[in-house]
């Protein structure tokens, strides 16, 4: 069955909303700049289209449709998998150590596991159940754009962003990496209620909701 802007709200959509509604500034007159409809219309159709690219788990061709700032990304994510040290893997953000740890144990449990952009897209993007759920499952308002920029919020808060974009000559491109501190923002608030660092939180996570128990072999490099 095809994407709709309209599909059954998830839990974790929920929480996102809760979350940003606390977040103070987010909403007012002052978020809602000018828009170009016509780009507006075209970035619609291009998030439904990276939508059911991830529902068909064609991670080849969602690669073609991220911003350069998410491409950078997932090459650091990959790196930093295979040899970043514990001290600077704790100064990161919640959730670049839970994707780091994620990969960690993947490679260790499949040494097979491809780690060029393409596989790191199947496992942090289509196989990761938090972040496929709300890019599937989440009640979408109307896209809005601006220049060379664009967001979409939750039908419930549309002024809020939650997805954000890019625009070049190609067309749109997904901001991955802007995008993903607010999906897994619900995850982060759970995890501080019972942890004290990033990196527990991180494992937590992993360990709690993801089944993938994380070893001290995997917080060294």
């Amino acid at each position: 069955m095809g994407l709709s802007k309209r599909i059954r709200p998830s839990f974790a959509a929920g929480t996102l909303l809760v979350l940003l509604f606390s977040i103070p500034g987010c909403v007012g007159p002052a978020s809602q700049p000018p828009q170009d409809a016509a780009k507006a219309a075209e970035l619609d159709a291009f998030f439904l289209r990276f939508r059911q690219k991830v529902q068909e788990r064609n991670a080849d061709s969602l690669l073609r449709d991220l911003s350069r700032e998410s491409l950078l990304w997932l090459r650091d994510m990959g790196q930093a998998a295979r040899t970043e040290a514990r001290v600077r893997l704790e100064e990161r953000p919640f959730h670049e150590i839970l994707c780091i740890l994620g990969l960690r144990v993947e490679r260790r449990m499949n040494p097979a596991f491809d780690d060029r952009p393409a596989g790191l897209m199947e496992k942090l993007v289509i196989q990761n159940h938090p972040v496929r759920k709300t890019l599937l499952k989440t009640e979408l308002g109307n896209a809005r754009a601006r220049g060379e920029t664009g967001e979409i919020g939750l039908r419930e808060a549309p002024n809020v962003p939650v997805f954000f974009f890019t625009r070049g000559q190609g067309g749109w491109t997904f901001h991955l990496v802007r995008s993903l501190p607010l999906i897994l923002q619900g995850a982060e608030s759970l995890a501080r209620s019972r942890k004290s660092t990033r990196l527990e939180q991180a494992v937590f996570i992993l360990e709690q909701f993801a089944g993938r128990r994380v070893l001290p072999e995997d917080l060294i490099r």
